[in-house]
């Protein structure tokens, strides 16, 4: 089954996907038919041209949401929890922010128990909740003026927690609207929080090609976390010169390629080590010298390798 929208001001996601699936919408929540599957997905308008889209079931069969591209790029969406990329990816759970005017797919399975939310906003009403008062600073420049970006961040644990909050909160209570706009305001901060702590360089404009060539990118360098990246050889895969690529990917992930890779791998390591010895799980990720896993581990995650298979 497949749903296509386009994104605009007023757009409302839970009364479009409502109307086609031909079932009601009751207190802005849509129950799921059982051919589909079995949950809901509530949609929340707050103050500030603020909305909240809910979405938590478990689907029967595969299902594809498909944005198309909107002539707005006023109106910008903040997606959390990443386990269903928008873009070309592999999952992992993170957020991503970007303008709608960017075509987006999100392929779900059959099966398959799916939990995320979706902020959607536009650039006055994001800019006036943040007051950054920092106009020489790239992000607010981005926010104010480049016509299509996405950014991507890795999800925090603070940010899951607030999650599973919204998660947990009745739709249907008193003053629920009131918590939820609570809620998202503290997703909104914790995001730009981080966010605020890149070095980037003056943003450029995001097309969709480019967007999908960086995330292409990005799945290559995790399918073999014991080969570093060859940027050369990424570079001509995807058909973009070296330094564009290298540009894009700091801008959309906060890192360089390198570091994004080191850090997917001191990360993967974390989980191997639940399973395996620590020179077992050095040399599954490619490194020969233990010594030089150790250091980076313990420069990545603050502690050792060997005591934190201990603390398991």
């Amino acid at each position: 089954m497949e749903f296509q929208f386009a994104a605009h001001k007023g757009f409302h996601f839970a009364k479009a996907f409502a109307g086609f699936l031909d079932v009601p919408v009751t207190n802005d929540c849509v129950i799921l038919p059982p051919v589909l599957g079995e949950g809901f997905i509530r949609e929340v308008s707050l103050d500030n041209a603020l909305s909240l889209c809910i979405h938590q079931y478990k689907l029967h069969q595969p299902f594809i949401l498909r944005r198309v591209e909107a002539d707005v790029p006023e109106i910008l969406t903040l997606k959390f929890d990443g386990a269903h990329p928008l873009f070309l990816g592999d999952g992992g759970h993170a957020v991503e922010i970007g303008t709608s005017n960017l075509f987006t797919e999100l392929r779900l399975s059959g099966k398959q128990t799916v939990n995320f939310l979706v902020i959607t906003t536009t650039r006055s009403a994001l800019l006036d909740l943040l007051h950054l008062d920092t106009a020489d600073h790239p992000l607010e420049m981005m926010l104010k003026e480049n016509q299509s970006f996405v950014l991507y961040e890795d999800l925090t644990r603070e940010m899951a927690r607030t999650l599973e909050q919204i998660a947990e909160i009745d739709g249907s209570a008193r003053l629920a609207k009131l918590l939820y706009q609570a809620k998202v305001r503290e997703l909104i901060y914790l995001l730009f929080h981080k966010l605020l702590t890149r070095t980037v360089d003056p943003a450029v404009r995001v097309h969709k090609e480019d967007a999908q060539k960086i995330y292409e990118v990005r799945t290559k360098i995790l399918l073999d976390l014991s080969v570093p990246p060859h940027l050369p050889g990424l570079a001509r895969g995807i058909g973009m010169s070296e330094s564009k690529l290298k540009h894009l990917f700091r801008q959309i992930f906060g890192e360089s390629i390198y570091n994004y890779f080191q850090a997917a791998g001191m990360d993967a390591a974390a989980r191997l080590l639940k399973e395996l010895s620590v020179s077992e799980t050095g040399y599954q990720l490619g490194f020969t010298n233990m010594s030089h896993f150790t250091r980076l581990f313990e420069k990545h995650h603050n502690i050792k390798p060997k005591k934190f298979k201990d603390t398991l």
